[in-house]
């Protein structure tokens, strides 16, 4: 088996295509693993539910009893609680960085320290978020740091 990667900073998303010239369980296992990396959540916007990937959201956030899901463009609005996110996209690459926000840390650009031992996260849409002393462990965990 070979593997041939390519950076095209032009395109919006990955695309990931297989040659191959017999389709064996390795190649099945393969697939399964890109195929189960995004899982697909519901958000509500205008009354109207829609199915977002979960490498689409880069924070789910908790404000005053509701919950929302932001991507670059959109914010939708969840009836599912945050605790919901969070055991569902364990082992993924979403870490919780406060008490009510989850980041998807494939969207973080940088960080930068704050006073008080918090952390400031800079999102690749420009979009800033406090990462906080008790929860910057998780972050260090993720970055191997």
């Amino acid at each position: 088996m070979k593997l041939f990667l390519h950076e095209d900073q032009n395109i919006e998303e990955t695309i990931i295509d297989i040659t191959y010239n017999i389709f064996d369980d390795q190649l099945q296992k393969i697939i399964h693993l890109i195929e189960e990396n995004d899982i697909q959540l519901e958000g509500i916007k205008q009354n109207q539910t829609y199915i977002i990937k979960s490498s689409d959201i880069f924070y789910i956030e908790s404000v005053d009893n509701s919950t929302f899901l932001y991507t670059k463009t959109d914010v939708f609005e969840s009836k599912k609680k945050l605790y919901h996110f969070e055991k569902k996209l364990k082992n993924k690459s979403f870490v919780q960085i406060n008490k009510s926000t989850i980041l998807n840390m494939d969207h973080l650009r940088s960080v930068s320290p704050l006073p008080n031992y918090r952390l400031e996260a800079d999102l690749v849409n420009d979009d800033r978020l406090i990462i906080s002393r008790h929860y910057m462990k998780y972050v260090k965990e993720y970055l191997n740091i």
